[in-house]
C-alpha cells in the first residue's frame, strides 16, 4: 500500500466519533444477528423434533420459535446498514479490498438470505404440506442463512489482514493456511454465540412450560462451553503479544461468561427460573467484550495502514502541487472558448480522432476498430455531411453533434470544405481503363458489389441491417486515390472486403464505376 495513488476523502465527522458510532451500530446489528442464527437453529431442530414428540401442530415448540423470526431477521438487516456505511467512510480502501477479494460471494449474499427467509417462511406457515418437504425447507433455509455469516467472516478476515492480500489473491481468491484456520474459529464462534443468545432469548419470550425452559438451558450451557473451547483456539489464531488493550476486554469477557455459567448453573441446581434481569446484563457484557476485543485487534493493523494512506496522500499532492496552477489556467482557458467558429469547432470535436491535418490519424484513432475517415479524401454534398455531423454513423465511432445548432454546423461545414474541399464534386479519374478492363469492372460491380452497394449505389436490402452501412455513392464519394486504397485494402471493421487480387486496372475500373453514381 505504498502507491501515490491511494487517496482518501475527507471524513464527514471526527474519526473518534465515527469509530465510537461504528462500534455502537455494529454491536446492536450483531445482537440481532445472533438472535436470527439462534432462532433458526432451534427451529429446525425443534421441528424434526416435533416429527417424534407427537404434539398438536398448535402447541408445537418450533412454529412458536419461527414466529419471531420475522422480528429478528428484519432488525438485523435494518440495523446492518448503518455499520456499513460507516465502515465504508472509516475504513474505505481495506473495505472494498476485501469485498472485491471475494466478490462472488458478496454479491451472491441478497440471493443467499432471500431464500433463506422463504424457505423459513414456509416452514414457519400454518398449512402443513408434508414433513419431509418442510423438512428439506428447513435444512435449504438454515444452510443459505449459515453461509452468510461464513461469507462476512470471510470478508472481515480480510479486511483486518491487509499484509495477506496479495497472498489471497496467489491462492486463487480463497483464505488459506493460518487465515483459514482463523476464518473456521470465528464463524463457528459466531455460530456458538447464536445458540447462547438464541436459546436465552426463547427461554424468556417463547417458551411456556418447565420442559421447554430446561431444554433451552441445556442449549445456553452447551453453548457457552462451546465458547470457551472456541474462543481458546480463536486466541490461538491472534498474533504474538497483542498487548494489554486487547488482553483487558478479552479478559473481561471470560470473566463474564465464567460468571454467566456460575448463574446457570446455580438455577440448575436450585431449581429456581433464571431472572433476566441478573442475567442480560452479564450477557449483553459478554458481547460487548467480545466485539471490543476484534476491535482492537483490528486496530493493531488497520490504524497503521489508515497513517500509512493518509501519508500517500499528502505525497501524492505534494507531487501535484506544482502543477496545480497551470492545470488551473488551461481548465480555465478551455472555458472560455467560444464554440461559434468552425475551426474551434474542429479542433475541440473532430482533430482527436480525424488528425488536426483531416488525414484520419488522430491521437484517439489507433484505439478504434473502425479507423476515422481522411476527410481530405471526402467528397459530398451539404445535405450529406450536415445529416453525418448532427445524426454520426451507427455502428463507429463518428457521434452525433445534436447539441450543436444549425448555425455552428454550418461553420464547421464551411470551415472543413475551406479547408479540405468536402463539399467539391468527386474529381475525375485521370487514370486511363481500357475497354476490356472497363468491361470487366461493370460485370464485377453487377455481380459483386451491387449486393452491398446496390446496382443505383444507394444501397441493397442486403446492407441495410449493416452497421455501419455503405456510403450512398450518390451523395457521398472518395478522392480517386482514396478510393482505390479502400478498393484494393479493405474498410477495416466494416463488411467491405479487399479486391487487391484483381488486376490493378480493373480496380481502377470500379473507382470510376463509383465515381460516376455522383452525376446519375
Amino acid at each position: 500500500m505504498n502507491r501515490l495513488s491511494d487517496l482518501l476523502i475527507s471524513r464527514p465527522i471526527p474519526e473518534t466519533l465515527l469509530r465510537g458510532l461504528l462500534f455502537t451500530s455494529f454491536t446492536l446489528h450483531m445482537l440481532f444477528v445472533l438472535l436470527t442464527l439462534g432462532t433458526a437453529i432451534l427451529a429446525l431442530y425443534y421441528f424434526i423434533d416435533s416429527q417424534y414428540s407427537g404434539r398438536a401442530k398448535e402447541l408445537r415448540f418450533d412454529k412458536r420459535i419461527l414466529k419471531t423470526f420475522m422480528a429478528h431477521k428484519s432488525l438485523a438487516v435494518v440495523l446492518g446498514v448503518a455499520p456499513l456505511l460507516l465502515i465504508q467512510v472509516g475504513s474505505t480502501i481495506p473495505f472494498f479490498t476485501a469485498v472485491n477479494l471475494f466478490a462472488p460471494y458478496w454479491m451472491l449474499l441478497v440471493v443467499f438470505l432471500i431464500i433463506a427467509f422463504l424457505s423459513f417462511d414456509a416452514l414457519g406457515h400454518k398449512m402443513y404440506v408434508h414433513r419431509y418437504i418442510h423438512l428439506a425447507l428447513g435444512i435449504i433455509a438454515l444452510a443459505f442463512l449459515l453461509t452468510v455469516p461464513g461469507i462476512f467472516a470471510a470478508i472481515l478476515t480480510a479486511f483486518e489482514n491487509p499484509d495477506k492480500w496479495q497472498a489471497i489473491m496467489s491462492g486463487g481468491y480463497r483464505l488459506t493456511g493460518a487465515l483459514a484456520v482463523h476464518w473456521l474459529f470465528r464463524y463457528l464462534h459466531v455460530l456458538g454465540a447464536a445458540v447462547v443468545f438464541g436459546s436465552g432469548f426463547h427461554y424468556f419470550f417463547t417458551a411456556e412450560d418447565e420442559t421447554e425452559r430446561k431444554a433451552l438451558q441445556k442449549w445456553f450451557v452447551a453453548g457457552i462451553l462451546l465458547q470457551f473451547i472456541l474462543g481458546i483456539m480463536l486466541y490461538g489464531t491472534v498474533p504474538a503479544n497483542p498487548g494489554y488493550g486487547i488482553l483487558i476486554p478479552l479478559f473481561t469477557g471470560i470473566v463474564a461468561a465464567a460468571l454467566l455459567l456460575w448463574m446457570l448453573f446455580s438455577t440448575i441446581n436450585t431449581g429456581n427460573p433464571m431472572q433476566i434481569k441478573t442475567l442480560l446484563p452479564v450477557l449483553m457484557l459478554v458481547l460487548v467484550s467480545m466485539l471490543l476485543t476484534r476491535q482492537f485487534l483490528q486496530d493493531r493493523t488497520l490504524l497503521p495502514l489508515q497513517k500509512q494512506l493518509e501519508a500517500n496522500t499528502i505525497a501524492y499532492e505534494n507531487e501535484l502541487k506544482p502543477f496545480e496552477r497551470q492545470t488551473l489556467d488551461a481548465y480555465g482557458a478551455s472555458l472560455k472558448v467560444v464554440y461559434d467558429s468552425g475551426e474551434t469547432i474542429y479542433a475541440k470535436s473532430c482533430a482527436f480522432c480525424h488528425g488536426a491535418n483531416g488525414d484520419g490519424k488522430g491521437v484517439e484513432a489507433k484505439g478504434l476498430s473502425i479507423p476515422p475517415e481522411d476527410i481530405s479524401a471526402i467528397r459530398t454534398t451539404r445535405g450529406h455531411l450536415y445529416d453525418i455531423l448532427k445524426y454520426g454513423v451507427h455502428g463507429s465511432a463518428m457521434p452525433y453533434f445534436t447539441f450543436f445548432d444549425r448555425d455552428k454546423l454550418d461553420s464547421l461545414m464551411d470551415y472543413m470544405d475551406r479547408t479540405y474541399h468536402v463539399l467539391s464534386p468527386p474529381e475525375a479519374v485521370v487514370v486511363s481503363v481500357s475497354k476490356p478492363a472497363m468491361e470487366q469492372a461493370n460485370s464485377i460491380y453487377g455481380q459483386t458489389c451491387a449486393g452491398c452497394h446496390g446496382m443505383d449505389g444507394k444501397g441493397s436490402k442486403l446492407s441495410q441491417g449493416f452497421k455501419p452501412q455503405p456510403p450512398d455513392f450518390t451523395v457521398y464519394s472518395l478522392s480517386p486515390k482514396r478510393a482505390f486504397e479502400v478498393i484494393s485494402s479493405s474498410y477495416p471493421g466494416t463488411m467491405m472486403p479487399a479486391f487487391g487480387s484483381l488486376p490493378e486496372e480493373v480496380r481502377w475500373g470500379l473507382v470510376k464505376i463509383v465515381n460516376e453514381k455522383r452525376r446519375q
